[in-house]
């Protein structure tokens, strides 16, 4: 099959739109959103179905741009000099992007030779593969797999860009040994994702399923480009889909906390609408998060929460982080608290956010706890402050603290 070892240079990968000629993929058609950016993601969500899911050719090469002109030899050459010895990044770029327009299926390899002076990982010697794989397909990767740079991966992305069923079916039909390495994986996986996304989920979910080593960094690599071209609720709807387990938890807090850094109102809005224990995470989280910020309009949030875990949690959140900018203000608000399992949890937050600093407050503080088990978490937080602090101290005030010997003596551990 391939003679060469595989490499993947993927970190000096780019799109060709840096030079105004490379226009891939289907999202170029109008796809216009629906009544609300959750709807599109619900939409989005209910079209990722694996099982028998039928692919859509985008082996359109839709404005490739590449072969739209005729250059001869001569001109090739010229231009691959000014190419070579341009120093301003802009009208290097112009030079490449005026080689690829004249690159066509016979003059490839002389407009390779051209940028083989680059870096194997510099965006001119990828970019050229990429265009080259998006031509000429198979036949750019099987001469990929003849030649002594690492340049094979880098076309197959290509490739995968514009026929996506076309490059999976020869990724298919690979021995099982090339299917596993991790750069022809990603090669196939770039590409996907550049024509795809659903495709490319899919791709990538298929590696999860089959217990593949690199399928956590493959579902990364595919949220990285749903984060640049998606809304975030259909990113956030995105990460919901994937199967239960680590990866996915991974994938859904990622995307969750780049949601709550760019738009964390709307993040706690979307999250305020999540159910079940992993909706009061999620809240948690968030609420953590936008604290950092702005904690008085996170508090207001929070508070508009419906009753329960979620909304005490997320009080939680808040008057811990609040407590690090302006602990007298959290006093008051704790002093006018007036619901008994709100009050709990912001007392619990606010008792351990001082426990280090001050442990004899965090204790006073911890006894207002009105749940049994909440108060006796905190009380064993804040007398293994104190006992830190000061184990003769402390030693005296569980002498005298009236505590049940099962405290005192998980506070003594």
């Amino acid at each position: 099959m391939l003679p060469k070892s595989i490499l993947f240079g993927g970190a000096g990968l780019a799109v060709l739109g840096v030079f105004g000629i490379w226009v891939l993929g289907s999202r170029g058609k109008d796809s216009g959103p629906g009544d609300s950016e959750i709807a599109q993601g619900e939409a989005w969500a209910s079209d990722l179905g694996r099982a028998e899911k039928d692919r859509r050719i985008t082996g359109e090469s839709v404005g490739t741009g590449v072969g739209k002109k005729r250059m001869g030899r001569n001109e090739i050459i010229e231009v691959g000099k000014r190419l070579r010895w341009e120093l301003n990044p802009l009208r290097r770029r112009a030079a490449l992007g005026q080689l690829l327009e004249g690159m066509n299926e016979e003059n490839a390899m002389l407009v390779r030779e051209q940028i083989l002076h680059f870096s194997e990982d510099s965006a001119e010697f990828q970019d050229f593969h990429f265009a080259w794989g998006a031509m000429s397909g198979v036949d750019a990767v099987m001469i990929g797999g003849d030649t002594k740079e690492k340049d094979m991966a880098a076309t197959m992305t290509g490739w995968a860009s514009i026929d996506p069923v076309g490059a999976l079916s020869w990724f298919d039909s690979l021995e099982e040994d090339r299917r596993k390495c991790k750069d022809v994986k990603f090669g196939m996986l770039k590409g996907l994702a550049s024509s795809d996304l659903a495709f490319a989920t899919d791709f990538a979910v298929g590696k999860l399923e089959a217990k593949d080593e690199h399928a956590g960094e493959m579902l990364e690599t595919v949220k990285e480009k749903m984060l640049e071209v998606e809304t975030l609720p259909t990113a956030a709807l995105w990460a919901f889909d994937l199967p239960e387990g680590k990866v996915r938890d991974e994938m859904l807090m990622a995307v969750t906390g780049e949601f709550v850094k760019r738009d964390p109102k709307e993040a706690a809005n979307w999250a305020a609408t999540l159910e079940g224990e992993e909706g009061v995470q999620i809240k948690q989280f968030i609420a953590g998060r936008w604290a950092k910020e702005d904690p008085i309009a996170c508090l207001e949030w929070a508070q508009k929460l419906p009753d329960g875990q979620g909304k005490n949690a997320s009080i939680g959140e808040v008057v811990s982080e609040w407590t690090g900018q302006d602990p007298d203000a959290v006093y008051e608000f704790l002093n006018d608290m007036s619901d008994r399992s709100e009050r709990d949890a912001a007392v619990e937050a606010f008792s351990a956010r001082i426990s280090d600093n001050d442990p004899h407050s965090a204790i006073a503080w911890a006894d207002e706890i009105q749940d049994s088990e909440a108060r006796r978490t905190a009380m064993i937080r804040a007398g293994r402050a104190l006992m830190r602090q000061s184990a003769e101290e402390g030693r005296q005030w569980l002498q005298r603290s009236g505590l049940t010997e099962d405290i005192r003596r998980e506070i003594g551990k």
